[in-house]
């Protein structure tokens, strides 16, 4: 079995970065919408995606120059999109509807047209993104997503002392009153409402 392309190698690199940017499907992982394989669905999802680009590249690793031995033309943005849109409706339980599946889609075309000319400046761009998300791991619900930026200019929370954040949880739990039962056995009910 010979060794893939370099071609193919800096595609899949920039593919794989790119799909660890995509918050929806950062949230769907992260959630494990796909079931316990959720990581390895999106690792394939983009091995689906090489594939799709994998006939198109030069018969000769040094050529990175378009050659007449391609087959068909490569896959544009919109087909690119309705596969992503399949493959998380499938996999995933998601169906999306703001546009990031297209946008996504114009990311890869872009990045094909990259790689495929020689440049690896998509790929380095993303990889580098990509290592600035850092899952979040809480025990609260918070809005939006657990996977958040990190960056080297935190603003005023950079200060922040963690120090005992995890000793007394108590004071932000609503607290829960004993019910108070009167010497003849009656438990007195309390109105709901404002205190």
């Amino acid at each position: 079995m010979s060794s893939p392309s370099p071609v193919i190698v800096l595609f899949a690199r920039g593919i794989l970065a790119r799909l660890a940017l995509w918050p929806a499907l950062r949230i769907a992982v992260h959630n494990s919408w796909g079931g316990p394989e959720s990581a390895e669905k999106q690792r394939w999802l983009a091995g689906v995606i090489v594939d799709q680009y994998e006939n198109h590249i030069p018969r000769t690793d040094a050529d990175f120059a378009p050659s007449t031995s391609q087959t068909g033309t490569t896959p544009d943005a919109s087909y690119i999109e309705e596969m992503l849109l399949q493959i998380m409706v499938d996999e995933f339980e998601v169906i999306l509807e703001d546009n990031s599946a297209y946008e996504i889609a114009r990311d890869i075309v872009r990045l094909w047209e990259d790689v495929y000319s020689g440049r690896d400046t998509l790929v380095k761009e993303w990889e580098d993104q990509a290592g600035r998300y850092v899952p979040q791991v809480e025990e609260g619900a918070r809005s939006g997503s657990d996977w958040e930026e990190t960056s080297d200019n935190e603003g005023d929370n950079s200060d922040v002392d963690m120090e005992g954040t995890h000793e007394d949880h108590s004071r932000h739990r609503p607290r829960v009153d004993q019910p108070e039962v009167d010497e003849d056995g009656f438990t007195t009910v309390r109105r709901q409402g404002r205190r």
